[in-house]
């Protein structure tokens, strides 16, 4: 009975760990550089993928994407995405995080300067909060 209370904590151990695995500012770095390449291809369902559960609850999911569909952005061989920070607040219990970057596209002289808010749920970031 013994062991099987132990291995139940180690279990538990284990998932708690996975969990916040993936919390780190490179990984947010990963989400949001596929999030915004899978707009410029126009692959739209794997994008909404990547949106958290508010933002597709509150129905503003079509404006938000709209932000991010811009025909300057669809050739995606000079696309240049430079986050300059992250910020993750430490107590918050929300899980959210704010991204600032820029998305250019030099061959059509484009610069788009965003602010876009993630949130850490199910194990990974997701876009928006």
């Amino acid at each position: 009975m013994k062991k099987i209370w132990i291995a139940f904590l180690v279990f538990l151990l284990v998932c708690g760990c996975y969990s916040n695995k993936n919390k780190t500012e490179e990984r947010a770095r990963e989400r949001i550089n596929q999030f915004v390449l899978l707009m410029a291809k126009d692959q739209i369902e794997e994008a909404e993928k990547l949106l958290c559960s508010a933002l597709i609850d509150s129905g503003n999911k079509e404006l938000f994407l709209s932000n991010f569909d811009n025909w300057q952005l669809k050739d995606t061989t000079d696309i240049k995405i430079e986050i300059s920070e992250i910020y993750i607040p430490e107590d918050d219990p929300k899980n959210r995080a704010l991204v600032s970057m820029t998305i250019r596209n030099d061959k059509n002289n484009f610069t788009k300067v965003v602010s876009m808010p993630i949130s850490y749920e199910k194990g990974d970031w997701y876009i928006g909060a």
